[in-house]
């Protein structure tokens, strides 16, 4: 990292508190000649036209803002600032976050459980052209790899049947047979580990498959 070179640092949380202790954190670093926060993702938005001409260095996002996700604002950012770096700092562990995070394309992820002193290394990292994810991250994505995984053809069935849709009219809809479509409900139900469509429902959920 040249330490000559001028960086600045767009926050976007809609928790002020936690915004205000980011603000200090990046203060204390001695990175950025410039630092500035944004509650929601407009806010987010307007600021990074307005900076068109000197662009962030870094965004540090949250997942869950008011008017918007993390990961959609993401991609409008892109857009408006695409040197920039971008950086994830959230609650959200579950695993359908954790897969629209690495994704997203994210230059970092770092959890909101982490030490902030992860979030400071982070920094460091994406400014010198690098990628970081923090401890938790890396442990949330190891539980989600043991996961048995779904094939394409099986979340796609698995997101019909969450929507209620009956056998016959998926079997339809997919061009195969009803027993084709039962046995992959079998395989979904044995992988997820569901009893029941209800619990297939709630896991395929949970274990992100179905938003």
């Amino acid at each position: 990292m040249d330490n000559t070179e001028t960086y600045s640092l767009l926050i976007i949380e809609d928790h002020r508190i936690v915004s205000l202790g980011l603000k200090t954190l990046a203060e204390g670093t001695h990175l950025f000649s410039s630092i500035d926060c944004a509650f929601t993702a407009r806010q987010a938005l307007e600021l990074t036209v307005a900076h068109n001409t000197a662009p962030y260095s870094i965004f540090i996002i949250d997942v869950e803002l008011p008017d918007m996700t993390g990961i959609e604002l993401v991609k409008s950012l892109r857009t408006l600032s695409p040197d920039s770096a971008f950086i994830f700092h959230t609650i959200h562990d579950e695993l359908w976050n954790l897969r629209q995070m690495i994704n997203s394309g994210a230059n970092a992820i770092v959890m909101k459980t982490d030490d902030l002193a992860e979030l400071q290394i982070a920094m460091n990292r994406v400014l010198d052209g690098n990628n970081y994810f923090s401890a938790h991250f890396r442990e949330a994505c190891e539980e989600m790899a043991n996961y048995q995984t779904l094939s394409e053809r099986e979340i796609e069935v698995l997101k019909l049947i969450s929507d209620g849709i009956a056998t016959k009219e998926i079997a339809e809809r997919l061009f195969v047979s009803p027993n084709t479509v039962e046995f992959h409900r079998k395989n979904i139900m044995r992988k997820l580990g569901a009893a029941n469509m209800a619990q297939l429902v709630k896991e395929g959920i949970a274990k992100g498959y179905i938003n």
